[in-house]
């Protein structure tokens, strides 16, 4: 049987579905279906441990902060935050109680360091003069990590983000950098838990993605294989 990966989503950036909505770029779901899972979203905070009971692994995702119109950016941003994070914070922990696998993308693997007591650095370009946001650039990886296994130790990713890792968690070890220091991805010491920075879903084939970088379904194939072995 397939895994069940659980999504987790953003608050609809459309006006009108800002307190009702629930969206995932469904480059996520076509990531999960070509990696060889089967993907639900979630919604609902109460049931955070009935999908981590129910499913096989967890993808938390990137933001979803483009915006139909700059008038309503203030609006989007608090709704995120107010009901994003804490579903996001409520899955993971449910998941992570079970033992089960985790993957963080982009806002994902930021949202997974605070939630194991990392710290961000925001809108961390405006001070460290790095540009990270729709720019592609190669990164460093760890040969012995997940990572390094899938792609090797140098590769090109794009890069779509303004925060940053700052503090790691302490359950946290970096898999790979950029040139400047950025963390890229990382692991958890001992968990099934993995994230990166960038974003694979817009990565794979001939996804019209102006990037160099490496055919991600890998990435995705692997999380379903780490889902089924840690399937109970």
């Amino acid at each position: 049987m397939k895994p069940l990966i659980c999504i987790a989503p953003a608050p609809a950036v459309e006006p009108q579905f800002f307190n009702d909505g629930w969206m995932v770029n469904k480059k996520y779901f076509l990531g999960v279906t070509a990696g060889g899972g089967v993907p639900v979203m979630a919604t609902d905070i109460e049931l955070a441990e009935d999908y981590a009971r129910l499913c096989d692994g967890l993808i938390l995702t990137g933001s979803a902060m483009y915006m139909p119109s700059p008038e309503y950016a203030a609006q989007a941003k608090a709704v995120e935050k107010g009901k994003r994070d804490p579903l996001d914070e409520a899955l993971f922990h449910a998941f992570e109680k079970a033992g089960k696998p985790v993957l963080g993308i982009c806002r994902g693997q930021q949202n997974i360091n605070v939630f194991l007591g990392g710290t961000l650095a925001k809108k961390f370009k405006l001070t460290d003069g790095v540009e990270h946001l729709m720019h592609k650039h190669e990164i460093i990886a760890e040969p012995d990590s997940l990572i390094g296994r899938l792609f090797g130790e140098k590769f090109i990713t794009n890069s779509r983000h303004n925060n940053r890792i700052d503090q790691l968690a302490d359950s946290l070890k970096v898999t790979a950098r950029s040139h400047d220091g950025v963390i890229e991805a990382v692991e958890h010491q001992s968990l099934p838990i993995y994230a990166v920075q960038w974003h694979p879903e817009r990565m794979r084939g001939d996804l019209p993605d102006p990037f160099d970088g490496p055919d991600t379904t890998v990435l995705f194939q692997k999380f379903s294989e780490i889902c089924l072995e840690h399937r109970k």
